[in-house]
């Protein structure tokens, strides 16, 4: 049996959704804000050499006993007793008694440096971040004119944008710790949610080329996506299902980019079906409309 949804009908219902969702999320990133972690606002970084092996799951517990959360792990070389340790700034105190703790509750160990981490790196990320995004959306728009015309293209640009704001949303709303990792989430969902709607895009402008006379444009965009409907679930749900796999099993760094993915990839098929085309049938029967204006007035 094939079922046929009518989605294009009740566009309204699914603007005052994404509405509401844009709303939350803005006032979630405004009013909580996100959470910068350590690449972001620097911090304090310590190079130890323990004289026995240790393992991640002891520093950590140190760590979380001095409220340091956030703080990163790293083991440097074979062996498990070369480690980077990279806190939020701390005072000189604060390291001392934490260096006391590392050496009762994990081991022995010799120190071989501690460095001052800048927030510059951070600046400097943020700015190649908002560099790569301006020229992915410049790129996109130009690809998908080209390919389709300007009405796609900025509709599935809008809808991006929709992806983008909800995910940011919800994850100052849980806030999570924001890393480099969130960076190349942000990223992913921008390519993952233009990838989606160039499916169905590409799926309107092939029923175009066949439309019947008699044949409405919701009709013909509501039978576009309802063919595309199938490949486009399956598609998500082989990436959500990889995705949910790294939030079980991964470490804490990659769940959180596990986490954003999810967000986007679910938020993306749902713009591409339900935002995008609506957009773009509201603006070409707009246009339409106009043109048979101008042709009946002259």
């Amino acid at each position: 049996m094939r079922f046929h949804f009518e989605f294009v009908r009740h566009w309204k219902t699914w603007f005052i959704v994404s509405g509401l969702l844009i709303v939350l999320a803005l006032g979630a990133f405004f009013i909580r804000g996100l959470n910068y972690g350590i690449d972001f606002t620097g911090g304090t970084q310590m190079n130890l050499k323990f004289v026995h092996p240790v393992t991640t799951t002891a520093i950590k517990k140190v760590l979380d006993q001095d409220h340091l959360y956030g703080s990163t792990v790293v083991f440097l070389g074979q062996g498990r007793r070369n480690v980077q340790i990279t806190t939020p700034t701390i005072s000189e105190h604060e390291r001392t008694t934490l260096l006391t703790q590392f050496g009762k509750q994990v081991g022995k160990f010799q120190e071989i440096s501690t460095n001052r981490v800048s927030s510059i790196i951070g600046q400097q990320t943020e700015r190649t971040a908002l560099i790569a995004v301006v020229l992915a959306v410049v790129a996109i728009i130009i690809y998908i004119t080209i390919r389709f015309e300007w009405r796609f293209a900025l509709s599935g640009i809008i809808a991006m944008v929709h992806d983008v704001i909800i995910t940011v949303g919800l994850i100052a709303l849980i806030h999570i710790q924001i890393t480099e990792y969130f960076i190349m989430a942000v990223l992913t969902i921008f390519g993952y949610s233009i990838t989606d709607k160039i499916i169905v895009f590409d799926r309107i402008r092939e029923n175009l080329a066949k439309k019947k006379k008699q044949e409405t444009l919701e009709d013909l965009v509501n039978k576009s996506l309802n063919q595309v409907l199938v490949r486009s679930i399956n598609t998500s749900t082989t990436v959500v299902i990889a995705l949910l796999a790294l939030l079980i099993f991964a470490g804490s760094s990659i769940r959180d980019f596990a986490l954003t993915m999810l967000f986007g990839v679910i938020f993306g098929t749902y713009s591409s079906i339900f935002i995008a085309s609506p957009i773009w049938l509201l603006w070409r029967n707009r246009d339409l409309k106009n043109k048979k204006k101008k042709v009946a007035s002259a």
